[in-house]
């Protein structure tokens, strides 16, 4: 009785360690997406921090990008850029200045090349045309 328990420990224990091993990877994921968003709305031509959770740095679980998926708009599927990371508080923030006026989704997606990690989205509403005076956005007609 005593080999078969010792054997059933070592299956059980041999059994964990993919698990063990693969726990950095597994848990890795973008926590949430949000915008900074004025009163009078999101306006193109203007600029707007994209803020990403990440609970994971960008050594390990690989860069944020950003893109534009979904919604009525143009640009569907277009990449935006990379987002800067900022290990102190475990965000990667992004300017995005919106092209189009309508819904859309702000897609950030955390990766290494070849290797698909997380991703999670915010729907937003541009509601007009902007000018960007430097300190704020004037609306346009």
């Amino acid at each position: 009785m005593d080999v078969r328990i010792r054997r059933f420990g070592l299956a059980v224990m041999i059994g964990a360690v993919p698990a063990v091993l693969a726990a950095p990877n597994a848990t890795a994921a973008v926590t949430g997406v949000s915008v900074e968003q004025p009163a009078e709305g999101l306006r193109t031509g203007c600029s707007y921090t994209v803020t990403v959770g990440v609970d994971a740095p960008v050594s390990e679980a690989g860069e944020v990008t950003i893109g534009i998926s979904g919604g009525s708009v143009p640009g569907n599927g277009k990449q935006l850029g990379v987002a800067v990371y900022h290990p102190e508080n475990g965000t990667a923030t992004f300017e995005w200045t919106p092209e189009y006026i309508g819904r859309q989704n702000l897609v950030a997606q955390q990766f290494k090349p070849g290797q698909y990690t997380s991703t999670d989205y915010i729907t937003v509403e541009v509601v007009g045309r902007g000018l960007n005076t430097g300190s704020s956005c004037l609306p346009l007609p």
